[in-house]
């Protein structure tokens, strides 16, 4: 499988454990930071741009084996035997590919806010207005958060995808993000993972308002997962990172560190 050199930034001491962060869909490295530097006073972060999305290269292929391929390469590359993973929607389906095949690459596994199970095809209509933009045309930012605006509902979204724009030296703008390719692939980003029983230690977080993680799914990972932790945060959503970092910090902390 052809894979792609992924874009990362790094922060923490040479020497200390090494942790791995991958964001969801649209997301980039970009939006752990702040985690990250609190982290990085006892691990070594590496905050990792998916395929198509952030700096890293596009490619026609997105698919989680892909991604796991990917992820591989890159530890390979950097010399990472073995690393805790904190991996956010797409990203927590990805950290879940990977250590089901490549378990003796994983320390701890954290999957934020994800189930493994198939979801139905919910993005296109995200990404179709993320399409229809008039980014190419628009000089100035507002423009562009005015079209989005009006289209979609949610301003912590809209604000959310303004991260994800970046302005052309020659005029305009252009989404970081591999638009086209990402509408195309929506059912493989929304595909299950099929689990097999797994001893890793494993964190399952979620947001207690948020729709992507139910009472069955917690079922699944803990008849899946023998070396299970499960917490709620009752008022944050999908994004609970963002929404309650404080919380979502300490429970993970606690996790990597026991």
């Amino acid at each position: 499988m052809e894979t792609v050199d992924l874009h990362a930034r790094v922060m923490g001491p040479e020497g200390a454990p090494d942790l791995i962060v991958l964001h969801g869909l649209l997301g980039t490295s970009d939006n752990w930071q702040t985690l990250a530097r609190r982290w990085a006073a006892s691990y070594r972060v590496w905050l990792v741009d998916a395929r198509n999305h952030g700096r890293s290269p596009h490619h026609p292929e997105h698919t989680y084996a892909a991604m796991s391929a990917d992820l591989e390469a890159f530890m390979d590359g950097q010399t990472i035997a073995r690393a805790a993973l904190i991996g956010h929607s797409m990203g927590g389906k990805t950290a879940l590919a990977f250590s089901l095949h490549r378990p003796h690459r994983v320390a701890k596994l954290v999957v934020a806010d994800m189930a493994a199970r198939a979801y139905p095809v919910h993005h296109d209509h995200l990404l179709d207005t993320l399409l229809a933009a008039p980014v190419a045309t628009a000089t100035e930012r507002s423009e562009i958060e005015d079209f989005l605006s009006s289209h979609l509902a949610d301003p912590v979204v809209v604000a959310f995808l303004m991260k994800g724009l970046s302005r052309n030296p020659s005029g305009g703008f252009s989404w970081r993000a591999n638009l086209p390719i990402l509408r195309a692939h929506l059912a493989d980003i929304v595909a299950g993972i099929p689990l097999s029983i797994n001893t890793l230690p494993t964190l399952l977080i979620y947001g207690g308002a948020s729709d992507y993680v139910g009472p069955s799914d917690v079922a699944d990972f803990e008849a899946h997962f023998m070396q299970l932790t499960t917490h709620r945060i009752e008022h944050a959503g999908h994004w609970l990172h963002a929404e309650q970092p404080e919380e979502f910090a300490e429970v993970v902390e606690a996790f990597l560190k026991g």
